[in-house]
């Protein structure tokens, strides 16, 4: 089993290295923003969604908070 800070590393090395843009917050790897685009040919398409995750001390015993920084119209996505 991979070490709470190793596992850290890998999945911010795979966020980093895949298609959405993610920027951090003042090099802080604990606060993320992250942009991710609609799907091609979807209804999605054309789409684009701005979230915030932030990760806590205890990543990843414990779970991220991700939530939606533009507005977003969905019956599971809470406005707070």
């Amino acid at each position: 089993m991979a070490l709470p800070s190793k596992r850290r590393e890998m999945d911010m090395m795979k966020l980093m290295m895949s298609d959405y843009k993610v920027d951090t917050v003042n090099d802080d790897l604990h606060m993320l923003y992250v942009i991710f685009h609609g799907p091609t040919d979807s209804l999605y398409e054309g789409g684009v969604w701005n979230i915030k995750v932030e990760l806590p001390e205890a990543y990843p015993y414990k779970s991220p908070s991700v939530g939606f920084v533009n507005k977003i119209y969905h019956p599971n996505v809470d406005e707070s």
